[in-house]
């Protein structure tokens, strides 16, 4: 009857015992109720929210498993993986709950070791990048800029047929100001008309042109407002007695250019304007009308800018 009764001491006790139960993980030291989880259940679970094996990482986790009062306390020493001073405590009254809890917060420490790890291996294999010196700032825009262009320009309603002509152009920016002066000769052109004898009249014109608008020192757009004036003048070439008329030509509009920054001093613009004609002249002879200028003209413009952005 003692012996018995003895050995069912022993049996009761060894239920409750501490079991020490270490990992081969370099090292993670799980001790226990041998009623818990043992160290390949806890190894397992902590993989499984790694997705990864812990081959090869150094782990160094000491968690110590009680029961007390009808429920599990870990105590988890993090110590070895973390700079704090990292003791945590988690109780359950289920030691399977409690080992997943200890499995989460190891895998969580694991993986921050793991990235830190990452990030200093990359710093040590890219010495010579860490160490060169970020790029220099552009320099701020200036504040005013000064430039002479030169364009070719074709466009229809001024001229008969399809005009084309030059222009020369001083352009100013102050801040997103743009003010520009320009003079433009459109070459001579020929209307024809046939109504009884043959009437043929060359038409050319030359203007000077003021335009105020937007140009932004950071971005390669321009707009404006402009006004022209300037003489056009005709000469009838199969009719040689008889003169024909010059008169003004006064047209106000609006514009829109792009600028291509080629280099430093040098800029492509390109730009299109409509016009509406304010005054305009007539050219006939007695009662026809050999050509007159069109409401409203349309021309497009290429040049090279040289100057200050």
């Amino acid at each position: 009857m003692v012996r018995s009764l003895l050995v069912l001491a022993a049996m009761t006790g060894a239920a409750h015992a501490q079991v020490a139960m270490v990992d081969d993980a370099r090292t993670l030291t799980w001790r226990a109720p041998a009623d818990c989880p043992d160290a390949h259940s806890l190894r397992t679970r902590i993989e499984q929210r790694l997705a990864r094996s812990l081959d090869g990482l150094v782990v160094r986790v000491d968690i110590d498993v009680v029961l007390a009062a009808g429920r599990y306390v870990a105590r988890v020493d993090l110590r070895a993986v973390t700079v704090a001073n990292d003791v945590r405590t988690l109780t359950s009254k289920h030691c399977g709950e409690l080992a997943d809890a200890v499995a989460v917060i190891i895998a969580r420490v694991t993986s921050e070791q793991i990235a830190h790890r990452r990030t200093a291996l990359r710093d040590d294999e890219e010495p010579a990048i860490a160490a060169e010196a970020p790029p220099a700032p552009p320099p701020p825009p200036r504040r005013w800029s000064l430039g002479a262009r030169i364009s070719g320009i074709s466009g229809i309603g001024v001229l008969p047929k399809v005009g084309l002509g030059g222009e020369a152009a001083l352009t100013l920016r102050i801040h997103s100001t743009l003010a520009e002066v320009a003079v433009t000769r459109w070459f001579a052109s020929a209307a024809q008309i046939h109504d009884g004898e043959p009437a043929k009249v060359d038409v050319n014109l030359d203007v000077a042109a003021a335009r105020f608008g937007w140009r932004p020192p950071t971005m390669p757009l321009r707009a404006w407002l402009g006004v022209e004036a300037g003489t056009m003048r005709g000469s009838d070439i199969a009719l040689p007695s008889e003169q024909l008329a010059s008169g003004r030509w006064i047209a106000a509009g609006a514009g829109f250019g792009v600028a291509w920054q080629m280099t430093r001093w040098a800029r492509l613009v390109g730009f299109t304007e409509s016009m509406v004609a304010i005054e305009r002249v007539r050219f006939s002879l007695g009662d026809l009308v050999v050509y007159a200028p069109s409401p409203m003209s349309f021309r497009a413009s290429c040049g090279l800018e040289l100057g200050w952005q």
